[in-house]
């Protein structure tokens, strides 16, 4: 079992706190080992957590071993049943609202480097239609072995990097692996129209903001000003930004710029394209403005970023 630190960043309701002392998380599910070897894996009946609201710190995914729980993620409403699987990008969202007493998930939380790499073959179409909502982990009991086989596996290269930590890069290369075959299985789910029943997202509210993530991910490589989205949603850019800060604590435009930040890093680490193809593919007007955009946003220039291989949290 991994000794961990701070996975969730608890907030109120209606105000993100930037963080909480260490001695407020000594007895609750914390990853501290996630910025130290990239990931760590831990199992957890989340008791602690109802009735509470945390943003997530680090991409995470859940999967269910016993019981049922009822949550939110950026405001739409799940319940989670044994063996599916569930991915919370970094800065999900959660609010626990209720879990039965038999409850208990194992919970793999993934660096930046790790998650990219591990997803990189993927559209952000793709991703966009795997992630915060609910697939079952296996409709047969091979298919449910296959799924629990990984994340022994994970758990297992957390055991070798801790013991044999010359071997770290090895043990990273083995979970992007293992994710990726992860993130492949559950593409073939949704191909197979197998999703679990997801509930309707009722309030308009929600719906405008999952629309709005939607058509983020079919557009974001044309189109990067709130306007734009506000007029394809037929509301004001207010009005979107208020159902943005309501559902994640960001406004639209921090969004959109966070979104399209990350499709920049997977393109610098993960494809050899050149930097007027990147000026190319995200429409940017040149080179020198591309390079301005993204170091405002990261600190660092394309080429620093692409030389180092550094992670911007």
């Amino acid at each position: 079992m991994l000794h961990i630190t701070i996975f969730f960043t608890k907030f109120a309701p209606t105000q993100v706190q930037k963080s909480m002392a260490l001695s407020e998380f000594l007895n609750n599910i914390h990853l501290k080992k996630v910025p130290l070897q990239g990931f760590a894996t831990i199992k957890s009946s989340l008791q602690q957590f109802v009735q509470h609201a945390y943003q997530l710190q680090f991409t995470s995914i859940f999967w269910c071993h016993s019981g049922e729980a009822l949550f939110t993620i950026d405001g739409q409403k799940h319940r989670f049943t044994p063996n599916q699987i569930i991915i919370c990008p970094r800065g999900s969202n959660i609010l626990l609202l209720d879990i039965s007493s038999d409850f208990s998930a194992l919970l793999l939380g993934l660096s930046k480097h790790i998650w990219l790499a591990a997803r990189s073959e993927f559209s952000p179409e793709e991703m966009q239609n795997i992630e915060r909502r609910p697939y079952r982990g296996g409709n047969t009991p091979l298919e449910q072995e296959f799924v629990q086989n990984i994340f022994r596996q994970i758990d297992l290269m957390g055991t070798f990097i801790a013991e044999e930590p010359d071997n770290a890069e090895f043990c990273r290369k083995n979970v992007i692996l293992s994710v990726n075959a992860l993130l492949l299985y559950m593409l073939e789910i949704r191909n197979k129209n197998e999703l679990p029943g997801r509930e309707n997202i009722t309030e308009n509210k929600d719906k405008l903001f999952h629309n709005f993530r939607v058509l983020l991910t079919q557009k974001f490589r044309e189109e990067r000003s709130v306007q734009y989205y506000a007029d394809n949603l037929n509301i004001s850019t207010r009005h979107l930004n208020a159902i943005c800060q309501r559902a994640s604590g960001q406004n639209a435009k921090e969004i959109i710029d966070q979104y399209t930040i990350i499709e920049l890093q997977v393109a610098l680490m993960y494809t050899h394209k050149s930097f007027q193809e990147l000026v190319n593919d995200f429409h940017f007007p040149d080179q020198s403005y591309l390079n301005r955009y993204f170091k405002r946003h990261t600190g660092y220039s394309l080429s620093e970023f692409r030389a180092n291989g550094v992670m911007v949290d």
